[in-house]
């Protein structure tokens, strides 16, 4: 039997996900306090909250 922590049986790696040639991570969000409620969004390289064209930050999901 072949253990569950060799590397030779683990999947290939995600490919990371990108948003207009830049590379996004997930971030939690929490914006509660102007309705928004909390959810995992995408975060820029440089920290900045991907946004959609009102403002609201964009859930990694749909990215």
């Amino acid at each position: 039997m072949a253990s569950k922590n060799n590397p030779a049986r683990r999947g290939k790696a995600p490919e990371e996900k990108t948003f207009e040639g830049k590379k996004i991570k997930p971030v939690l969000y929490v914006g509660s306090h102007v309705g928004h409620g909390r959810y995992i969004a995408a975060q820029d390289e440089g920290g900045k909250l991907v946004t959609d064209t009102s403002g609201k930050p964009v859930p990694f999901s749909q990215v």
